[in-house]
């Protein structure tokens, strides 16, 4: 595997490990405890969850991005959709009317933008700040990648719409042990299945437009 491969899988396990531990506390060190502080512990890891699905997944990216970068590819050589991912603001303009002047700017900063290697800034990478399964397919589709996480599209919805609705206030939501225990697993794999994507997207060059 390549570099860029074990830094991703340098990211899952220090998650995975640290994901680990709130199934430990939760099994072990509030055995003792009463259901309501059970309930409150398990309520509060739910966002935790979320940060680390939402963190691996720009992070990965994020260095898929640092990669193709560093390979300062010709834009004609590459996918259409990493092409098109680099200029999204770029075509920001083309979203609403616009002026004879701010289209020719348009134009100007679209045929220099052709004459340079492609760049794609990382700061294009977004998640929103809601990960749900719609914006990972987003997030697959600039980079031309495949999307094997159909079946997880129920169990990634569910973690995002439970955060957001802890994140704003509700306490009424019952999170017990079972429940955690089955977003990280769920987590783990979907880690793995995104780390074998990316590595034969790197090693089978499917970042060329074939």
């Amino acid at each position: 595997m390549i570099q860029l491969t074990n830094e991703i899988i340098a990211s899952r396990e220090w998650r995975v490990s640290e994901l680990e531990k709130l199934k430990k506390i939760g099994l072990v060190e509030l055995s003792t405890c009463d259901n309501k502080t059970k309930e409150e512990y398990f309520r509060m890891c739910v966002p935790y969850i979320y940060a680390h699905w939402e963190g691996f997944v720009v992070e990965s990216f994020k260095q898929v991005i640092g990669y193709i970068n560093s390979l300062k590819l010709d834009i004609e050589e590459v996918r259409y959709e990493l092409y098109t991912f680099s200029l999204q603001d770029v075509l920001k303009p083309l979203a609403g009317k616009q002026s004879f002047e701010q289209s020719q700017k348009f134009v100007e900063r679209f045929v220099n933008n052709y004459r340079e290697p492609l760049y794609i800034a990382p700061a294009l990478l977004s998640t929103k700040s809601n990960l749900n399964y719609d914006q990972i397919c987003v997030i697959l589709r600039k980079f031309g990648m495949v999307n094997s996480l159909g079946k997880y599209k129920i169990d990634i919805n569910q973690l995002v719409n439970q955060r957001n609705r802890i994140a704003h206030g509700e306490n009424g939501i019952i999170i017990d042990f079972d429940n955690v225990s089955r977003k990280i697993s769920v987590l783990q794999e979907v880690f793995d299945i995104l780390i074998l994507e990316i590595d034969r997207y790197i090693n089978n060059k499917m970042y060329l437009r074939n």
